[in-house]
């Protein structure tokens, strides 16, 4: 029987059972987005995530060193008529399901149609794309929900333009509020650089919260930890197998994003300055930093798997221990109480006055000495 036979049969009874599919959940969902491009041409405008019902919008931070304005849902007409100013513009859209509005921003751009398909393909890997006209950057954000205590991924795309980046969400709410506070407040080298500068604060604000998404991981072990110490319940080990489950969907977010980040620094790109990889290098610094604790959290929740199964291991010789010394106790006993439970008339025992309390007392001479002979051994 291989390694990953064993390690399927001892798998909690509820994942077996209730939740069968659960092992290849990701897998799954990866091959069915991917199912929907089957058959088609490169290029094609199709959304591979789930369809929601989140309205499509635009909101538009366009700035200079001494000013900022912000527009809000915004119509695409709108959009291209801010475009035509002499201002950095920061254009966020959220709602990428809505293929129809998305092409006609891609066009309006001239971004090419391959872009435009790594855009709407929501599970695909880390990366990144240098275009004549643009640069394209592919990155997953993570943000831990603490109502279902996991982590929730989402793609963001990121299309740098000359004075201009263009955000693609699926859903409202991500992790760049510090980077619009910084851009509000006009501290900073934010609003005086240009907008590689602009490209590489968003960079660092998803990699920055990995390591929030982390520490709720380092929370979540330690409470398991001593749990485990205390009392090894099964529900400790299911909760373990899921954060590995969560485990690995960040690995599969960090990892690639070191590649990434990498060619930002390294490669000769014209959209970014070589003032801003001095800042690009710090991230990449970070993204090393986060990919480390990934593979430490890893390796903890594989020891304190292996924790798990010592202390079940050790409660069970415990309670093997007690039943085998009270079985040693009584195996005299029983002994004793078969002899005298035989059916023959001449036992001269039987005619005895006393015969009863000498039994009586006879079994608690034995079982005494045999509990005296196991103190003494200090095996209880």
């Amino acid at each position: 029987m291989g390694k990953f036979t064993k390690k399927i049969i001892n798998l909690p009874k509820r994942l077996l059972v209730e939740e069968p599919l659960s092992l290849y959940s990701g897998l799954r969902g990866m091959f069915r987005h991917s199912s929907k491009r089957v058959g088609l041409p490169p290029g094609q405008a199709v959304y591979t995530g789930t369809q929601t019902d989140i309205p499509f919008n635009i909101s538009v931070f366009a700035y200079t060193d001494h000013e900022l304005t912000e527009h809000h849902n915004i119509s695409t007409d709108e959009l291209f008529t801010l475009s035509e100013s002499h201002k950095f513009l920061w254009v966020n859209i959220e709602g990428i399901h809505h293929v129809d509005k998305v092409k006609e921003v891609c066009d309006a751009y001239a971004i090419h149609p391959l872009t435009m398909e790594d855009i709407l393909s929501v599970e695909q890997r880390p990366q990144i794309d240098d275009n004549e006209d643009y640069l394209y950057v592919a990155v997953k954000m993570l943000q831990f929900d603490p109502k279902f205590r996991k982590t929730v991924s989402e793609q963001v795309s990121l299309v740098l333009r000359k004075n201009m980046v263009i955000t693609f969400q699926e859903r409202k709410g991500d992790t760049f509020d510090g980077v619009r506070t910084r851009l509000r407040s006009g501290k900073g080298k934010i609003r005086k650089e240009g907008s590689d500068y602009l490209l590489y604060a968003l960079v660092d604000t998803v990699v920055d919260h990995y390591f929030l998404v982390l520490e709720k991981f380092g929370d979540e072990l330690e409470e398991i930890e001593e749990r485990i110490m205390l009392k090894g319940q099964k529900r400790d080990f299911t909760m373990l197998y899921e954060l590995k489950r969560e485990m690995i969907h960040v690995r599969r977010a960090v990892w690639p994003l070191r590649e990434v980040v990498s060619k930002l620094e390294r490669d000769d790109i014209k959209f970014i300055r070589k003032s801003t990889r001095v800042y690009i290098r710090d991230v990449y610094d970070h993204t090393i930093q986060a990919i480390d604790s990934v593979e430490t959290y890893r390796d903890f929740i594989s020891s304190l798997g292996d924790l798990y199964q010592s202390v079940i291991s050790n409660k069970l010789n415990e309670v093997m221990k007690t039943l085998t010394i009270i079985s040693a106790i009584f195996i005299p006993l029983t002994f004793i109480a078969g002899v005298y439970g035989i059916n023959f008339e001449n036992v001269p025992e039987f005619g005895w006055e006393y015969g009863y309390a000498y039994f009586w007392g006879l079994i608690i001479i034995v079982g005494g000495i045999t509990g005296l002979i196991f103190k003494i051994k200090k095996w209880v």
